[in-house]
C-alpha cells in the first residue's frame, strides 16, 4: 500500500455553481441544490450574485459565497469547475415544459425528473420570527382585522413615473390604480401590509421598512398572499402560505406554481414568451406583444378582484361571504400622491425589544414559535 499523498493536481475536481439574477431564482434554485447535496454531500460551492441572505441557516451557509469575496477566484474557482447555472436558457423552461424550480433541477442534477423536489426551506431565526410576528400585531392593531394580507403590487422593474404611477416595461407589474383599487377591498374586511419600495400619502395600506428576510417572516406570520411575478410569491410558496399570483406577459408554468395558488390573468389577452437572457431583437419584439398584459379594463379589475376575495373566503374560512354588489365602482379612480417622506407612524420599528422584562422562553411561547 502506498502512503503517498494525493497530489493537488491531480485531485477530483469540484463543481463550482453560479447563479444569478434576483432573490426569487435564489429561492426557487434551493430545492435543486437540497437535492444534489442529498446525492453528493457538501462537496461543491456556490456562487451567488444576490440573494445570499437565502442560504443563511441552511445547509449551504458555509459552501456559498458572494462574488464580492475576496481570493473568491485564486481559492474557490480556479481549482474547480465553474458552472454557469442560467435557467432561462434551459430548452424545456424556454418552451413552457419546465418551472424555474425544474430548470434549475435539470441543470444541477442532469435530470427531467423531477417528482422528488421539495418546497425550498427559508431558515428564520427567533428575532426575525418574533419581529415579524410583531409587525403582523402592529397591522391588526392599526386596521382591527381578523386576518392580514401581504400584497407586493410591483416588481422589480416597476419605475414611478410623474404623477406616481408605476410602468413596467416587462409588464408584469400592477399599475397604481389597480394596485388603489384591490387594496382598498381588500382591507374592507382585511388588514393589508403593502411590499413595495413605492409609497404614497393617500394610501391606507401598512408600509414596513424591511429586508427581503423580514419580508419572509411577515409573509409567514400574515394568512395570505396576493402579488405578482416576483419574489413574494416565492416566499409565501415556501411558508405554504395560500394567496393569488396575478400575471401578466410571464406564463404559470414557468414562474410559479398553478397547484398551490389562485392564478388571474388578463382574459383573451394574446402574448408570447420573452427570450429574457437570451436578448435579441425577439426579446424587444416580445415586449412590445406583451405591453398591455397587465392593462386592465374597469370591469376586468372588477372582477380579478371578486374572484381573489372568493379564493381569500375559501382558503381562510372565514364566517363572512364577500358580496360583490358591495366592491366599489371605478367611476372616480383615486387620485394617487407620491410619499416623499415618510411618516412616522406608519412605519414600525423592527428592531428587538430589549426594554421588555420577558425571557425569552416566554416571548416564544407568546408568539408560539418553537426553539
Amino acid at each position: 500500500m502506498s502512503n503517498q499523498i494525493t497530489s493537488p493536481n491531480t485531485r477530483a475536481r469540484k463543481k463550482v455553481f453560479m447563479v444569478s439574477g434576483g432573490a426569487g431564482r435564489i429561492i426557487c434554485a434551493l430545492p435543486a441544490f437540497e437535492k444534489y447535496l442529498k446525492t453528493n454531500g457538501d462537496n461543491f460551492y456556490i456562487v451567488s450574485q444576490s440573494g445570499l441572505e437565502f442560504f443563511l441557516g441552511t445547509e449551504f451557509q458555509d459552501i456559498a459565497f458572494d462574488p464580492s469575496q475576496k481570493g473568491l477566484f485564486k481559492n474557490i474557482i480556479k481549482p474547480n469547475d465553474l458552472i454557469n447555472l442560467e435557467p432561462y436558457q434551459e430548452h424545456g423552461y424556454y418552451n413552457q415544459e419546465k418551472s424555474l424550480t425544474e430548470a434549475f433541477d435539470k441543470l444541477i442534477n442532469g435530470t427531467d425528473s423531477h417528482g422528488d423536489l421539495k418546497k425550498p426551506k427559508i431558515i428564520l431565526n427567533k428575532t426575525e420570527e418574533i419581529n415579524a410576528r410583531e409587525t403582523v400585531a402592529e397591522a391588526k392593531k392599526q386596521q382591527s382585522k381578523k386576518h392580514t394580507i401581504v400584497i407586493q403590487p410591483f416588481g422589480r422593474e416597476g419605475k414611478a413615473h410623474e404623477g406616481g404611477h408605476i410602468v413596467d416595461a416587462s409588464s408584469r407589474s400592477l399599475s397604481t390604480d389597480d394596485y388603489f383599487y384591490i387594496s382598498n377591498e381588500l382591507r374592507k374586511k382585511y388588514n393589508v401590509i403593502s411590499f413595495t419600495e413605492n409609497r404614497f400619502d393617500n394610501d391606507d395600506n401598512m408600509y414596513v421598512d424591511a429586508d427581503l428576510r423580514h419580508w419572509s417572516g411577515i409573509i409567514e406570520a400574515a394568512d395570505y398572499f396576493v402579488g405578482i411575478d416576483s419574489c413574494g410569491q416565492h416566499m409565501a410558496y415556501a411558508f405554504d402560505k395560500p394567496g393569488t399570483v396575478i400575471l401578466g406577459s410571464t406564463f404559470a408554468e414557468n414562474i410559479t406554481y398553478p397547484k398551490h395558488f389562485n392564478i388571474v390573468e388578463k382574459p383573451n389577452t394574446p402574448r408570447t414568451y420573452s427570450p429574457i437572457r437570451i436578448d435579441g431583437m425577439d426579446n424587444e419584439l416580445a415586449n412590445r406583444v406583451n405591453d398591455t398584459c397587465m392593462d386592465f379594463t374597469r370591469k376586468e379589475i372588477e372582477e380579478l378582484t371578486k374572484n381573489i376575495l372568493k379564493d381569500i373566503n375559501k382558503k381562510l374560512g372565514t364566517s363572512h361571504v364577500v358580496n360583490p354588489s358591495t366592491l366599489t365602482p371605478l367611476n372616480n379612480p383615486q387620485k394617487i400622491k407620491t410619499k416623499s417622506k415618510k411618516s412616522f407612524d406608519q412605519l414600525i420599528d423592527l428592531t428587538p425589544k430589549t426594554k421588555s422584562k420577558k425571557s425569552i422562553d416566554k416571548v416564544l411561547e407568546a408568539n408560539s414559535i418553537t426553539s
